[in-house]
């Protein structure tokens, strides 16, 4: 996915996974990519990659577990 210059790439990415969770690319109670892989898919920066999360965790679609990673959350 090639991100819009034009619109906060942190945004885009909270997009383009919520879409992937709807969609059943990652179903409930899967584990998301890492940081680094999102990083590397996305090219972008850690925090922006960080950013992304904490927005979708903010809204309930994922939950974070310390040292273990991200997780789409149950329905």
């Amino acid at each position: 996915m090639e991100l819009d210059p034009t619109r906060a790439k942190w945004t885009q990415i909270s997009t383009e996974i919520e879409r992937r969770i709807d969609a059943g690319v990652y179903p409930a109670g899967s584990r998301l990519p890492g940081i680094l892989a999102l990083c590397g898919e996305f090219s972008v920066a850690q925090v922006t990659a960080r950013k992304a999360l904490a927005d979708l965790r903010e809204r309930g679609l994922i939950r974070t577990e310390n040292g273990i990673g991200s997780f789409v959350a149950d329905a």
